[in-house]
């Protein structure tokens, strides 16, 4: 049934939204916890139907100030339920919520997706102007949403949540309130990330309860709940930092807890953050283990040592004299300090910029253009580049043979195999000793980890403004800080941002290199490179895919100004949005001295 009048529906929706939690105290007497939460999300799936039908009935009726708030009731509902549709329907959660461009999956690279969901729907909602075009829009992506809707209530009968599967839910659904929701990536025009989040941290409690577990989680839960609702406060005035050490961060550790007091196990999945990590910030949560093949060598110390020796090599460029050290500079955080490196086969420069190696293992693509999946497959792809190493790693073990302790070495590293100096364990020893790479200790980390006294106020500053105003969060996500999406960690994302070919503000120029769309062809991915880790920036200048910025403070100017399209370029395809950030120099500069925060260069021994 559709209502007729604004006034009927200010009416009839809260008695329908309270009758139907009526049914729900009922329903859950007496049932198991996790069919308790079975009748939550049931409950509350038929909720976000009805309210999106009514938005619907209210398209072409409501004026702008109503129609947002539609908007508005239909994301929250949708927050009641995100914590299982992401994690058992992930293909229905991209369909709902998903960024608002266009996709393409990893096995068919040339076949485009385009966008729907909440965020393309949110364009429409905040449009201007608002016409009978833009309605129609908004009608038809409701459409959209309902058939979404539609699809997992078909589904119902078949769902069946566990124990483990619901905390583990649960827990990353926390992970990605931290990296994405307060950062406002899936509210980027109606700025209500805090409300949502809030609604979020009420689910977490609310589900979690069902569970009887202790009251110190669901109080830190609802701690949490409070200091993202706090009416003093608005998206760009929020304490991220304080946020995170004082609130978060225990509701983590008391979800953990509960979880090992209640004997319910940790789930098996091998995982980028590991499922029994003691929270999103713990020295250990990462897996570097999980961006390798299956056949990659373990880290031992005989592994490690043969790959640094491998690493800084010349014999792998066979004539070339070139090493993989000789562009990738310990000393120089694995870089070179150039703006491009020289080209092996010309008087010339190589077509991009040398990236960090640290941390390089924490993402699943590799290259600008993402164009190889493990590092295995990019020591063989740099090497045998004419143009960077020229060598054949087919003709480097007879090399490597004839030279000083290699056979050894190999021996010692790749004891349990009969040939133990092959191109094989070239590739995978190099690849150990870059996984081996990573570095996630520094003071901003420290500080996440309660050492508060690590941090000035400059760089807490810097980091909410990176999370919040400057909305640097919603492509570098946190705490990695790179293009990898969270929380599963399982995507590289790419971005558009009409980068200049040289360092000219009066008058830039487009920088002519296509990126990932040479790979494919695929329109919109021209001149799209991978979102690159901010951590170490401080100390890998020059900058972008090809060098044109020397400095941090160019950057920023650069995303001040609103990248190319910002700059007056002509780029169609550009994903970083176009309006300026109006951040002052000082704020520019406590971005900055975040971003110096980050800088983990440390020395390993194995």
């Amino acid at each position: 049934m559709f209502f007729r009048s604004t006034k009927h529906a200010t009416f009839v929706r809260p008695l329908l939204l309270g009758l139907s939690v009526l049914l729900f105290s009922f329903a859950v007497l007496r049932q198991p916890p996790a069919e308790q939460v079975k009748t939550y999300y049931e409950t509350h799936l038929r909720q976000m139907h009805t309210i999106l039908a009514h938005f619907q009935a209210r398209t072409y009726q409501a004026d702008t100030t109503e129609l947002r708030a539609e908007f508005a009731a239909c994301r929250m509902a949708y927050k009641h339920l995100e914590f299982a549709v992401e994690y058992y329907y992930p293909h229905a959660a991209s369909r709902i919520n998903g960024a608002a461009l266009p996709e393409t999956e990893p096995g068919e690279p040339g076949e485009v997706i385009p966008p729907t969901g909440f965020q393309v729907l949110e364009e429409y909602v905040y449009a201007a102007p608002d016409n009978r075009a833009n309605r129609d829009l908004i009608h038809q992506e409701i459409d959209n949403l309902l058939y979404q809707v539609r699809q997992l209530e078909l589904q119902l009968p078949y769902l069946a949540f566990s124990e483990i599967e619901l905390f583990d839910a649960l827990r990353l659904n926390l992970y990605r309130l931290a990296a994405k929701g307060v950062s406002g990536f899936d509210s980027p025009a109606a700025h209500a990330s805090l409300s949502e989040a809030a609604v979020t941290l009420k689910s977490s409690r609310e589900v979690l309860a069902m569970f009887d577990v202790p009251k110190t989680l669901t109080t830190q839960l609802a701690r949490c709940e409070a200091a993202v609702a706090n009416p003093k406060q608005d998206f760009n005035s929020f304490d991220r930092a304080r946020f995170f050490v004082r609130y978060f961060n225990p509701a983590l550790a008391a979800l953990r807890q509960a979880q090992v007091q209640q004997h319910i196990p940790f789930v098996a999945a091998k995982r980028a953050v590991r499922a029994d990590a003691g929270g999103y910030f713990v020295a250990d949560a990462f897996d570097p283990t999980f961006f390798a093949p299956t056949d990659a060598a373990a880290p031992t110390a005989a592994v490690l040592k043969l790959g640094e020796a491998l690493f800084k090599e010349p014999l792998l460029s066979g004539r070339g004299g070139r090493s993989c050290a000789s562009c990738h500079v310990p000393g120089q955080a694995y870089t070179d300090g150039l703006k491009v490196n020289s080209s092996l086969l010309a008087d010339a420069g190589l077509e991009r910029n040398t990236p960090t190696l640290l941390n390089a293992a924490l993402q699943p693509d590799q290259f600008y253009d993402s164009r190889v999946h493990y590092l295995e497959d990019q020591v063989h792809a740099v090497v045998s580049n004419k143009a960077e190493m020229g060598g054949q790693l087919s003709e480097a073990p007879a090399l490597l043979r004839k030279k000083g302790a290699y056979a050894k070495l190999f021996t010692q590293a790749f004891a349990a195999e009969k040939q133990p100096v092959s191109e094989r364990n070239i590739r995978r020893a190099v690849a150990a000793y870059v996984r081996s790479l990573v570095r996630l200790d520094s003071r901003f980390d420290r500080y996440l980890r309660g050492d508060t006294a690590v941090l000035s106020g400059q760089e807490v500053l810097g980091f909410n403004l990176f999370m919040g105003k400057a909305q640097c969060g919603t492509c570098h996500y946190m705490p990695l800080f790179n293009g990898t999406v969270p929380p599963l960690y399982d995507k590289t994302e790419s971005e558009v941002l009409g980068v200049p070919t040289a360092a000219d503000t009066l008058h830039p120029k487009l920088d002519t290199d296509q990126g990932k769309f040479l790979l494919y062809g695929v329109a919109h991915q021209k001149h799209a490179f991978k979102t690159p880790t901010v951590r170490n920036a401080a100390l890998t200048p020059p900058y972008m895919h090809n060098g044109v910025y020397q400095t941090l403070e160019e950057v920023m100017d650069f995303y001040n100004k609103g990248g190319g399209a910002g700059m007056g370029l002509s780029v169609p395809t550009q994903t970083l949005a176009e309006d300026r950030l109006n951040l002052t120099k000082t704020e520019q500069q406590s971005i900055i001295a975040f971003i110096k925060s980050l800088n983990d260069t440390r020395e390993v021994a194995y």
